[in-house]
This record gives C-alpha cells, sequence and structure tokens, in this order.
C-alpha cells in the first residue's frame, strides 16, 4: 500500500456558535443547517449539476436531519435560525452563480423560475442591506440625541449647583440672624 496524503483528511473545526444559540435545539439545528451548507458547497465546488432544490438549504429537511418537527423552523418561533438558513442559502446562490459563470454554456436561456428565483434573493439582500443601514441610522441618531441630553444636563446640573451653594449661603446668613434676634430676645425678657 503506497502512502499518500489524499488518503487522510484535516478534520474540520466546529463553527463558532453565534450567541443566540442558547439550548441544546438551536445548537443541534444550528449545526445541522452548517453541515448542509458545507455539503451543498462541495457539492458545487467539485462540479456536480445540481438542481435547484438540491442547491438550497431547505428548513423542512434540517428539522427532519435533526429530529424535530418542522413547525418547529418557522420565522416565528426561530427568527435567528430562518435569518441564517436566508443567508446561507444567499452564499449558495452567489456561489452556484460564479461557478455557473466560467462554464460555458452554449446560448441557454435562463428559465422563469432561475430568474424569480435571482429576484428573490436579490430582493431579500436589498431589504437586508437596507435594514442594516437604518438601524446604522438609528443608532447614530439615537447617540446624537443622547449627547445633547447629556449636554443640556450638565449645563442644569451645574446651574443647580450654583443655586444650591447660593440658597445654603442665604441660610446661613438668615440662622445668624435668627440666633442674634434671639439673644435680644433673652437679654430683653432676663433684664
Amino acid at each position: 500500500m503506497k502512502f499518500s496524503l489524499g488518503q487522510y483528511s484535516n478534520t474540520t473545526e466546529a463553527p463558532e456558535e453565534p450567541s443566540w444559540v442558547t439550548s441544546e435545539t438551536k445548537r443541534n439545528l444550528y449545526l445541522h443547517v452548517c453541515k448542509a451548507f458545507d455539503r451543498i458547497k462541495a457539492s458545487m465546488e467539485a462540479g456536480e449539476n445540481l438542481s435547484i432544490k438540491d442547491r438550497r438549504i431547505v428548513a423542512r429537511n434540517i428539522a427532519k436531519d435533526s429530529g424535530v418537527h418542522d413547525s418547529l423552523l418557522n420565522k416565528r418561533r426561530q427568527p435567528e435560525l430562518s435569518e441564517l438558513i436566508v443567508q446561507k442559502n444567499a452564499e449558495l446562490e452567489e456561489l452556484w452563480t460564479s461557478i455557473s459563470a466560467t462554464k460555458y454554456n452554449p446560448r441557454i436561456k435562463r428559465t422563469k423560475e432561475v430568474i424569480q428565483n435571482e429576484f428573490r434573493s436579490q430582493t431579500a439582500e436589498i431589504e437586508r442591506l437596507t435594514n442594516l443601514r437604518l438601524s446604522e441610522a438609528l443608532t447614530a441618531a439615537i447617540g446624537n440625541q443622547m449627547v445633547d441630553s447629556h449636554r443640556s444636563l450638565v449645563s442644569t446640573i451645574e446651574h443647580l449647583k450654583t443655586e444650591n451653594a447660593e440658597l445654603q449661603l442665604r441660610n446661613s446668613e438668615l440662622s445668624k440672624q435668627l440666633r442674634q434676634m434671639m439673644k435680644a430676645v433673652n437679654a430683653i425678657k432676663s433684664s
């Protein structure tokens, strides 16, 4: 038997889990999504001719592989996982497009279904980028609002400190006057 490096494979490191993976079920689903992504990506890079269904991650298949009911993987119950599947499918679609662009296709027209899928993926990407920009703008606006309110609070505090010092000085002067008057009243009573 000859020795070759091709007989041995490097073990792939487990993907770093995002912060929303808080339970064993979510961890299991997340790992199955990553495995499906890696499997489909490897098939694409190997040059296999995959149908549209075979080159996408399907939530129902992930649920079946994980041993959970597929109703658990809807957007309402698992929004982070649904978003992850959308992102991974977008990456797979981009990879498929780039691999397809390098292949020679003699005047094959794109089908309506392919065009619709491209449109859906680009619409999802535009929506994701729009939401990202909106969140950045809102964060900046909130930051500016907080700086302005902080400045006004600082000036109010300085004004109140000055007023407090003046009132304390006035209070001490009135206390002195009161003591003097009490001494005078006591002196009148004793004489």
